[in-house]
């Protein structure tokens, strides 16, 4: 249902089952073609501290499901009321954006390969402790 293979990319396969086994509790339309799945922790909100809000974005391709970016987001400054992505993996593009480096860089390089899986391991264990996200909705984008 959900594609693994990113070019030399390759989806952690905890993540893989998770996020299928998390459209597997929607009714998604067989028309929808782009996905959002949101996940929030109210505190964070309210408080600045703790977990960020994460979004998956998704784009359905002959049949299957493909992750376009995975990003993170935060209040970039104690004073922000909004909050502004912090970390943004796309996928399909091979790119990603870090908020304190200089622009984008290659997907594909060792280290930024090392970063992504390290962060899907840290994302996978507040997902893994179910009090830490509070708020997990799906979105049909179109």
């Amino acid at each position: 249902m959900i594609e693994q293979h990113y070019g030399e990319l390759q989806l952690p396969l905890a993540l893989h089952h998770h996020l299928e086994k998390l459209l597997s509790c929607y009714s998604i339309p067989e028309q929808a073609i782009r996905l959002a799945i949101n996940y929030r922790s109210s505190d964070y909100y309210q408080t600045k501290r703790g977990i960020h809000p994460v979004e998956i974005q998704l784009k359905k391709s002959d049949e299957r499901w493909r992750i376009v970016f995975i990003a993170s987001f935060s209040f970039i400054d104690t004073h922000d009321k909004s909050v502004d992505v912090e970390l943004y993996f796309h996928l399909i593009n091979h790119w990603c954006y870090q908020l304190d480096s200089d622009g984008r860089c290659d997907l594909l390089h060792p280290s930024v390969i090392d970063l992504l899986h390290s962060w899907i391991t840290a994302f996978l264990r507040h997902i893994q402790q179910q009090q830490r996200f509070d708020d997990i909705s799906l979105t049909v984008l179109r």
